[in-house]
């Protein structure tokens, strides 16, 4: 099991893999790319890393439906009262608190489950604002200030001159309609 010490900022090789496969609706509508293929097209990913990472192994969604038994698990508290868990499976992502399953990323993806502003309360720890990131609602009038503080935060991680982009994509995904 991990703990928020395992995943530093240094450690790029997670960061690139949980972001580029996190976000599932974002989107860059200048270029109409995902946020995995920018990704893919502006750092020296490590693919294979990932993979290892979430025991991915050819045919494991044919098999499981990208499902392990004992898939890589982090697990941090939030609060005195709420532990947050996430499994890491080659096929999802899944999120619990307090062993109660709150969401998903993977292909039936549940996403969107607690506004932006709330987010805003684990601003102190980076690494859990963007763990949580991917299960946020955001307000249409709050866009341009969840996208600076979100490429704020990523720049702890990617070059700048990339942060807007991939922020300006992870905001458009998770944007209330």
């Amino acid at each position: 099991m991990l703990s928020l010490n395992d995943i530093v900022f240094l450690n790029r090789k997670f960061w690139t893999g949980f972001l580029a496969t996190s976000f599932p609706t974002a989107l860059d509508e200048k270029t109409d790319m995902s946020l995995i293929e920018m990704i893919e097209e502006n750092e020296a990913t490590d693919i294979n890393w990932w993979r290892n990472f979430t025991k991915y192994y050819d045919g494991v969604l044919e098999e499981t439906d990208g499902y392990l038994d004992e898939p890589e698990t982090l697990s941090c508290n939030l609060t005195t009262a709420q532990t947050l868990k996430i499994e890491f499976h080659p096929g999802d992502t899944v999120y619990y608190i307090n062993d109660r399953q709150i969401a998903c990323t993977g292909n039936h993806y549940n996403i969107q489950i607690f506004p932006f502003k709330d987010l805003l309360g684990f601003l102190e720890d980076k690494r859990i604002f963007l763990l949580l990131l991917p299960l946020t609602v955001i307000d249409k009038p709050d866009m341009n200030n969840a996208t600076k503080i979100i490429s704020d935060v990523l720049q702890e991680i990617f070059d700048k001159r990339l942060c807007n982009q991939y922020a300006n994509s992870i905001v458009y995904g998770l944007v209330k309609e």
